[in-house]
């Protein structure tokens, strides 16, 4: 047990709310009024935020990506129309390199930079070892090259230095995978 004031319980109870909303829920604040958002279609990045549409007396959306009022046509998954709207994770995987691996045999044309599958974090092979990788942030492990579980690449062939299952490298990523946490 803690004695704390009342100003030091209501910031604990304030903090333990941020803290549970961001583990439980991709949200964002509103850059009309400062309040917590959360995307009901995460394919849409065209958002409404019910507090400043009612402040307003209009509908007030903004873009989840580059958090200026929305500009353009919707329901979009890319960008909005304001200038400089960009998804950096995008470009990133779109410009990177392609691996050379060391220990993968036959294998070319694989960007050195991929989307994990499952959450859609960024991860980079180390170029050495097999072609399946860890992502640090969901635990799955999936193959580097067609992008499908370890165990859906592999098969009963267990190829983790030679080409997938079925021969293909999956082409660069063009949206990132949401992770749906249980």
């Amino acid at each position: 047990m803690a004695l704390l004031t009342p100003e030091e319980k209501e910031y604990f109870g304030q903090t333990m709310a941020l803290n549970a909303m961001k583990h439980h829920f991709d949200y964002k604040l509103c850059p009309g009024c400062s309040s917590s958002v959360v995307r009901k279609d995460v394919s849409n990045l065209s958002v409404c935020c019910s507090w400043c549409s009612k402040e307003k007396d209009r509908t007030y959306e903004f873009c989840w990506q580059c958090l200026k009022e929305w500009k353009g046509p919707r329901p979009r998954s890319d960008r909005c129309d304001n200038v400089g709207c960009s998804n950096e994770t995008l470009q990133i995987l779109k410009n990177c390199e392609d691996i050379i691996f060391e220990s993968v045999n036959n294998v070319s044309g694989c960007p050195c930079i991929r989307a994990c599958p499952t959450c859609g974090v960024l991860v980079e092979h180390n170029k050495k070892e097999c072609k399946n990788i860890v992502c640090p942030t969901c635990k799955k492990e999936f193959c580097f090259v067609c992008l499908k579980l370890t165990s859906e690449c592999a098969g009963k062939r267990g190829m983790h230095f030679g080409p997938c299952a079925d021969g293909m490298v999956a082409p660069r990523q063009t949206s990132i995978p949401t992770w749906q946490k249980q």
